[in-house]
Formats: structure tokens, C-alpha cells, sequence
């Protein structure tokens, strides 16, 4: 059987990187990271999340700021 802190600690090992991708996959695409929030709606938001992490994403010049 496995512990339960043993499964949260993986749980947390996973879940934050995921959310990091997709936070940078939603920038690439025009959007802020908090539409990941649609997940909370049962059905039709995580639709919609999955259509914005699948489109194109922008091309533009990467500017440095001084």
C-alpha cells in the first residue's frame, strides 16, 4: 500500500509542473496564465482550455528590456 504522504508529495511533484506549461503555453498563445482557472467549470471549460492550449501560437520578436 502506498502512504499517503508518499502520494502527495508525487501529486504536488506533477501537478506544478504541468501547471507551469501550461501557464507558458497560454502566454504563447496572447492569453494570461489565469484562464487556466476554465477548468473549473465542469465541462464546457475544460473544452475551451484544451482548444486555447492547442491553437498556434504568436510569432513575435523577443525584446529585452534594459
Amino acid at each position: 500500500m502506498v502512504s499517503p504522504i508518499l502520494s502527495g508529495l508525487f501529486s504536488l511533484a506533477t501537478i506544478l509542473p504541468s501547471i507551469a506549461a501550461a501557464t507558458r503555453r497560454l502566454h504563447d498563445t496572447g492569453r494570461s496564465g489565469w484562464w487556466q482557472l476554465l477548468w473549473l467549470l465542469p465541462l464546457i471549460g475544460m473544452i475551451i482550455l484544451i482548444i486555447f492550449l492547442a491553437q498556434e501560437g504568436k510569432t513575435s520578436a523577443n525584446t529585452v528590456v534594459a
